[in-house]
């Protein structure tokens, strides 16, 4: 049992999920494997534009499979007309596999922190492609930076059958609107219809947001759940939830405020160090463990074959041999796709607080783990993720918080990736509405 990738090994073909930036995750059916799709990055190898793919067969290896876009499809989306710079880049594509063919939704901005963008639907007869373009689904270019920014897509599907499609960014908020299921087009073929706004930060918000939005239905609670990401995605990046009865919302945080302009969300990830007497990572003289920065942007993910919840997430080396400037903040460039397994307590997602490393355990309460270990005075390594400020969160070691009863809390088996061996994790939530990462000393 190991997890998937490792810190501090800077080689994409060493070690594929490095590199992996906007990460979505599909079950091919017709395969029997894992894809995710994620933004056209590069550190230290080559840059190439056009979608990169990697694949795996137990979502813990993966393997890097190269680029997912035609030769036409890049120059189609790249060109953003007469006396206007071609895109460089497309972001954050997300794939799922419908009426015998591979749909990608991925975006193309005109710039970095531009709201001038589109979304393109983009097809294939094979998950590795080539995709080719079927046409545009959301288009902002000459729109004011008030209005939504087309990018982030995401399709999300009701019991019933209906398909709708979420995208937006700080620039406007989040919105949805329904797809028709037969062609993957808008039901509404104006481009420029918005849809319905179901999120935006609120008025004095202390961090930007919210972006990298990604809704599922939960068949067993009957909700809805709106997953986004907020923060600068170099080190205080996040990922919150919200949830709803209804695709359309309202959408509301733990304490019932609504995402749309009241609250964050119930803050699921942020950055964290715990101890590392020996982490899984290529050991050098410079480099030394320093916590995980900016989880974000990821997408929920049910496995058919386990039949577990994962989320599939990027995150950054926080080791201080990689800290950078960027203006007055601080900036992790190395980034890694990161598959968490996504549990529900009290009708809510939590998260491990390790990442996944082909864990096939059950759950079992805290009160049951705790009067095993009465005998022996186990105790626990546990950290608070806090609503209100996104630096990061260290690990004590402590009798856990009074304010985590027994019953709020579930314990798992993970792979300990600070210290290199099983252990048992912890998940929960706080009376006030917090979560509470652990792991058993």
């Amino acid at each position: 049992m190991e997890p998937g990738f490792k810190l501090n090994l800077h080689d994409r073909e060493k070690n594929p999920c490095f590199e992996s930036h906007d990460p979505s995750m599909m079950y091919d059916p017709v395969s029997g494997m894992y894809y995710s799709y994620s933004t056209d990055a590069a550190v230290t190898s080559a840059y190439r534009q056009g979608i990169p793919v990697r694949r795996s067969r137990d979502l813990v290896h993966f393997e890097f499979v190269g680029c997912a876009l035609s030769e036409q499809a890049v120059s189609q989306g790249r060109d953003n007309g007469p006396g206007y710079e071609p895109t460089f880049g497309f972001w954050a594509p997300y794939v799922e596999y419908v009426g015998g063919e591979y749909r990608m939704y991925y975006s193309a901005t005109r710039a970095f922190g531009s709201s001038e963008s589109r979304i393109w639907l983009a097809v294939a007869q094979r998950p590795e492609g080539p995709f080719e373009n079927r046409g545009v689904v959301m288009d902002t270019w000459h729109t004011p930076d008030t209005e939504p920014n087309a990018i982030d897509a995401h399709v999300a599907d009701t019991p019933e059958g209906r398909k709708y499609f979420i995208y937006g960014s700080f620039f406007g908020g989040i919105y949805i609107k329904e797809l028709d299921p037969v062609t993957g087009m808008p039901v509404n073929p104006s481009p420029r219809y918005q849809g319905v706004r179901i999120a935006h930060r609120p008025e004095r918000s202390y961090i930007d947001g919210p972006e990298g939005a990604a809704v599922m239905y939960h068949p067993g609670t009957g909700y809805y759940y709106l997953f986004l990401s907020y923060g600068w995605l170099g080190d205080d990046y996040d990922i919150r939830v919200g949830r709803s009865r209804q695709i359309t919302g309202p959408y509301l945080d733990y304490a019932g405020r609504s995402l749309d302009g009241e609250g964050w969300g119930l803050k699921l990830a942020g950055s964290y160090c715990f101890r590392a007497d020996d982490p899984w990572a290529e050991h050098g003289q410079d480099w030394q463990f320093a916590g995980f920065r900016g989880p974000g942007h990821g997408v929920p993910f049910f496995d058919p074959v386990s039949e577990q919840y994962f989320f599939v997430h990027h995150v950054r080396d926080g080791a201080e041999c990689l800290r950078r400037k960027d203006g007055d903040r601080d900036s992790f460039r190395m980034h890694y796709m990161t598959v968490r397994r996504m549990f529900f307590l009290d009708g809510w997602p939590v998260f491990s607080p390790q990442p996944y490393a082909g864990e096939k355990g059950g759950i079992c309460g805290l009160r049951d783990v705790a009067e095993q270990d009465a005998a022996k005075a186990a105790g626990w390594e546990w950290l608070r993720l806090k609503e209100r400020d996104n630096s990061p969160a260290a690990s004590v070691c402590s009798p856990l918080p009074e304010d985590l009863p027994p019953e709020r809390a579930m314990v798992f088996e993970c792979f300990d990736f600070e210290n290199s061996h099983t252990a048992w994790a912890l998940a929960g939530i706080t009376t006030g509405g917090e979560i509470i990462w652990g792991k058993k000393i």
